[in-house]
């Protein structure tokens, strides 16, 4: 089995970041943390989301530390969400926000992508969608599981709709340094006008190949930040105090700069061996991954459903997919492929998916 599935880089945390957690356990950091994290850490994080964002915020107020950015994600949405309240969200969209938000009683309302417009929100839609239960809008980019990246055109027509319907913005940016050329991330919380109205939640999970560390942070408004302090203390208690340690490192230490780019410059490798594999196969389109470590494949010239064909795949060639479906309504018709695994792996998995393709379209004919 050949597992193309899977959203975690194959890279190892960096050696210098095992080490910083090793001397933290030794020097005793193994107790309980302030709620909200180490000081040292937000304050670490406030100054990368200064410099490297454009976003300014004050660290004892406006940054909290979480067990995991996904965490974090979860009580932004407790802390700003009354049971019946609607949510907006890209359609299609990683699962586990329409997930997220049905536990806090509220409704997932998907706002689809328009792909034929350099990958855009379709801001109409989003007009139409709203009602007055509407209170916030997630946004992701680059995106899970399409690999887009919102340009700032898009951001600030969204900061636009935003501050027409009061709306609060959660910015999911864990995959803002898996970047490719032509490219570039922006922090909706950049912008001035989003400034007040922006959760933005990011971690060390993708660029630092630290998943196993669970260590993520959001930034915003003082009176949500406090009220996610107060969340995080009573339901997870506090971040890992060792994690944190390691986190510090890898925003800290200059070699985490060489260490992203060596994956970056490897997942762009994949990226291509991806996209020449898949290019000119029958009754499959790929639309070219922007950012993070995802192919978003349009199946539907096969003739075959996201779910059968994700299912044949595994029964033909044991290779992994993820339907597109459980990403969302406008997921239909695709499957995402994760190149986030060694490229002997991925290159046999390829080799198997044309193949499977080549034989059902002949079959078919």
């Amino acid at each position: 089995m050949i597992g193309l599935s899977v959203g975690e880089p194959d890279f190892e945390t960096p050696s210098f970041v095992r080490e910083a957690a090793k001397k933290a356990i030794d020097e005793g950091f193994t107790h309980y943390s302030p709620a909200a994290g180490y000081d040292e850490l937000r304050e670490a994080v406030a100054e990368k989301l200064r410099r490297e964002n454009g976003i300014a915020c004050d660290y004892e107020s406006e940054v909290v530390i979480t067990p995991g950015s996904s965490s974090g994600i979860f009580l932004a949405l407790l802390a700003l969400l009354d049971p019946r309240d609607e949510v907006l969200l890209p359609d299609p969209a990683w699962f586990h926000y329409s997930t997220l938000i049905t536990l806090c009683g509220a409704s997932a309302v998907g706002l689809p992508i328009k792909f034929e417009q350099t990958a855009s929100l379709d801001i109409e839609e989003a007009e139409r969608l709203i009602t007055d239960k509407t209170k916030v809008l997630i946004l992701n980019s680059p995106s899970n599981p399409t690999g887009i990246v919102f340009s700032k055109e898009s951001i600030k027509l969204v900061s636009e709709l935003a501050g027409e319907h009061d709306l609060i913005v959660i910015s999911d940016e864990i995959y803002e340094k898996i970047i490719y050329p032509g490219n570039v991330h922006v922090s909706p919380g950049s912008l001035a006008e989003l400034k007040q109205r922006t959760i933005t939640s990011n971690g060390f999970s993708k660029a630092y190949a630290m998943t196993g560390w669970r260590v993520g942070y959001l930034a915003g408004p003082s009176e949500i930040i406090e009220k996610v302090t107060a969340l995080n203390g009573y339901t997870l208690v506090c971040p890992s105090s060792m994690s944190q340690k390691a986190a510090l490192a890898a925003l800290k230490d200059p070699r985490t700069v060489s260490c992203i780019k060596e994956m970056v410059d490897r997942l762009s490798g994949r990226r291509k061996v991806v996209l020449e594999a898949l290019a000119g196969l029958p009754g499959v389109k790929v639309h070219p991954p922007q950012g993070a470590f995802y192919a978003w494949v349009d199946i539907r010239g096969t003739g075959m459903s996201s779910e059968e064909f994700a299912y044949r795949l595994i029964e033909d060639e044991r290779v992994g997919v993820l339907p597109g479906t459980i990403f969302g309504e406008n997921g239909r018709g695709h499957v995402r492929i994760s190149f986030a695994t060694g490229e002997s792996q991925l290159g046999e998995g390829l080799e198997r998916f044309r193949r499977f393709v080549i034989h059902n379209a002949s079959r078919h004919a």
